[in-house]
């Protein structure tokens, strides 16, 4: 088995032997949602058990990727404000503005979160 991301979408692919074609045919077996990847009822009728394991272990596989991904924002997101602070430090054009006003909301945002969980005053 293996698994194709495509956009909001993971396929996941059984190869069977063909050998009247001597080579491997894919078969899509089932998707998933990224956002929130779970194995339907469907799903685990179309899968053998051995295959379930590996969905299984590809969920939490994902999953944990996202929570490094989330972590390793956080750890380098001073650095990264830093460059920010340099790079709008010698900017005085529309698109400086124009990316000014996106980040606000989302430090806005960030600092509700930090307030509402008791990590800054």
């Amino acid at each position: 088995m293996h698994f194709r991301e495509r956009d909001q979408i993971v396929q996941i692919i059984r190869t069977k032997y063909d050998a009247a074609l001597k080579k491997g045919k894919n078969e899509i077996v089932g998707r998933l949602l990224k956002a929130n990847p779970q194995v339907s009822a469907e799903l685990t009728a179309a899968l053998t058990k051995d295959e379930r394991k590996e969905v299984e272990a590809w969920i939490q596989g994902y999953a944990k990727i996202g929570r490094l991904k989330r972590e390793l924002a956080v750890r380098t997101l001073q650095e990264y404000m830093g460059h920010a602070e340099e790079w709008f430090a010698d900017q005085k054009g529309d698109e400086a503005r124009l990316l000014a006003a996106s980040l606000v909301p989302a430090w806005l945002r960030l600092r509700a979160t930090l307030k509402k969980n008791g990590l800054v005053e």
